[in-house]
């Protein structure tokens, strides 16, 4: 069975040649034509419409959405269902907040579309390492885009968790804690840099990585922004698309979440306070995401 996929961007890119490694055929349609060329030198469909997509999709339509979050995944959507059957599948996997899936999910319902939402993390490494994958949707019929995420995501690292809206809160949350996780980071980074001698970060954080309780990925990638030959160029500056989803998704379930509180705050801060802990968020979000990062000119 064909997938059609829709958004080629950092993520959507990498999610389309990982299923075509895994021997999954896809119909690939970017807004911008040349990602869709460089994808089809890959072996994948190309479509440059979405009704030509929809066309080259045969039987039983899946398509998955790797879309910004809002009007460009709900416009997507509303264009997408005149061209779908009962019984076809919707997948979206923007950062979302969950109550907007379980409206996507009550529109596809209008046209007996059954619709899924995936939380994808894995970042620009996940055509390397796999993609985690949250799944929120219809439990019958989990077993129809299974196949798909056992393709991209690592042993044991992808799960259904319930109706609409269940993966793309799991993922919200999954990112409250990067972003309280990634503070202590740049928190540490900062009380090693003000020791009464000059301490080597690099090597602080080398010592870590193999044993320390706080060995993980992020720390990881610390260290190799920390020896990134430009990183004392990086500006201090942290933007972030997401972030009033997550604080939707806390106030909705009426979390208590202090440290993520503050973890938001720093992100938006433009004082000249804690600047070292903010280049190093900037930087580790580069290694991880593909961010874009602000340089000293």
């Amino acid at each position: 069975m064909r997938l059609g996929f829709i958004g080629l961007g950092r993520m959507g890119f990498n999610m389309v040649e990982g299923l075509l490694k895994h021997k999954i055929p896809v119909v690939a349609y970017n807004r911008s034509p040349e990602k869709t060329r460089q994808i089809a030198k890959k072996g994948a469909v190309p479509a440059y419409t979405i009704n030509e997509l929809a066309g080259k999709l045969t039987g039983r339509k899946i398509i998955w959405l790797m879309l910004p979050a809002g009007k460009p995944t709900d416009d997507m959507i509303k264009k997408l269902l005149p061209l779908l059957s009962k019984g076809d599948i919707l997948i979206d996997g923007a950062n979302d907040f969950y109550e907007n899936a379980e409206k996507h999910k009550k529109l596809c319902d209008k046209y007996s579309i059954h619709f899924f939402d995936c939380g994808v993390s894995g970042g620009i490494w996940g055509l390397k390492n796999g993609y985690t994958l949250m799944v929120g949707g219809p439990k019958s019929q989990f077993k129809y885009i299974e196949p798909f995420c056992k393709a991209l995501a690592p042993k044991k690292g992808y799960g259904y968790f319930g109706t609409a809206g269940s993966g793309h809160f799991v993922k919200s949350v999954h990112n409250i804690v990067e972003y309280v996780y990634l503070q202590g980071l740049a928190e540490g980074i900062e009380l090693l840099s003000r020791f009464k001698h000059p301490i080597d970060m690099k090597k602080a954080t080398s010592v870590w990585q193999p044993a320390s309780v706080i060995r993980s990925w992020l720390l990881d990638l610390t260290n190799i922004a920390l020896k990134s030959p430009d990183f004392k160029k990086i500006e201090p500056i942290n933007k972030s698309v997401t972030l009033k989803e997550l604080k939707q998704t806390a106030m909705a379930v009426k979390g208590y979440t202090p440290a993520f509180d503050l973890a938001a705050k720093i992100r938006l801060d433009k004082t000249n306070k804690f600047v070292l802990g903010k280049r190093v968020i900037a930087a580790v979000r580069r290694e991880f995401g593909g961010h874009v990062v602000e340089k000293k000119k």
